[in-house]
């Protein structure tokens, strides 16, 4: 949920493909989705727009592959677990605003409570997420979030904006070309220290944030979980940072609504319990049961 930028603001993520078929091995129960919301209006539910965006088509790919590159990246090797995550991913895909997309998860092998995308349907999530994570419906509001990123193509946004900004660059051409952009694109950064800064004030990572949260809010739901998961995420950061910062909690709040990548917890929840009022929520307290769920939780303890 608390998505990395990679230069700055963009995603990023890696996978492999695995069978919507329910998986049983003697360590892990098989994972069946629950029931979903086929018929339940989401009248509000958000539609991405194309906006300026030069990674259509296979340079989604090349995009994707170059930040894959620059990065280290230690996925786990637990493969039940691994495919749980891939199951429950594609099933919340087959209720985004992306139904018909192509999309990978993957588990990363990184304590921090965290999750990221590149688009080109690539989503990575960090082990620390699935420790967070007290029901599957709370996992769900995770990745959710992040098929969201993809669906409304903003990482690709994200470049293409900061690279005519910075460069000047209007238009890539090959896998070659995209590559060699990026390396213009964090020189540029470099040697314009004001540059994050006052993208920062602009507030466009924000708005995406937001953007994110609220088409994984009507994703989760139609998949049938329950959207209050997600507030409770949102909930556990606020309680995370009050309790951090203590005496300087009202000051970080502003700090952050400014100048941060991400809008304060709190703003999200507000934000969520607005998108609450036009479809029938289950009751606060419900959850999905699936001892697929309980399984991971006990394998995860030995990694």
């Amino acid at each position: 949920m608390r998505t990395i930028y990679l230069l700055l603001f963009i995603l990023a993520a890696a996978a492999a493909a695995v069978s919507q078929t329910a998986i049983a091995t003697p360590e892990m129960p098989a994972w069946t989705p629950p029931a979903p919301r086929t018929k339940a209006l989401t009248l509000f539910a958000p539609k991405p727009i194309k906006g300026d965006n030069i990674f259509k088509g296979e340079a989604e790919l090349w995009l994707a592959d170059a930040i894959v590159d620059g990065m280290s990246l230690d996925p786990i090797k637990d493969q039940e677990i691994s495919d749980y995550i891939s199951l429950l991913g594609q099933n919340l895909v087959k209720y985004s605003a992306a139904p018909n997309k192509k999309f990978t998860f993957v588990v990363l092998n990184d304590s921090e409570e965290n999750a990221f995308s590149i688009g080109a349907g690539r989503i990575y999530i960090n082990l620390g997420a699935l420790r967070a994570a007290e029901t599957e419906d709370q996992l769900a509001s995770v990745l959710a979030h992040e098929i969201g990123h993809d669906a409304f193509n903003h990482p690709q946004k994200a470049v293409t904006r900061q690279l005519f900004w910075m460069t000047g660059k209007r238009k890539v051409t090959s896998a070659a070309d995209v590559r060699k952009a990026l390396d213009d694109l964090v020189e540029a950064y470099r040697k314009n220290e004001f540059a994050a800064f006052g993208e920062s004030l602009l507030g466009w990572a924000r708005f995406q944030e937001l953007e994110a949260d609220k088409t994984g809010f009507y994703t989760m739901y139609k998949a049938g979980y329950n959207p209050e998961a997600m507030k409770t995420v949102f909930r556990r950061f606020v309680a995370e940072t009050k309790r951090e910062s203590g005496d300087r909690y009202t000051n970080e709040y502003f700090y952050q609504l400014l100048f941060g990548s991400h809008p304060p917890s709190s703003q999200r929840v507000t934000a969520l319990k607005w998108e609450s009022n036009w479809v029938k929520m289950p009751p606060k307290e419900d959850r999905y049961g699936n001892a697929a769920f309980s399984a991971m939780k006990q394998r995860i303890k030995g990694l």
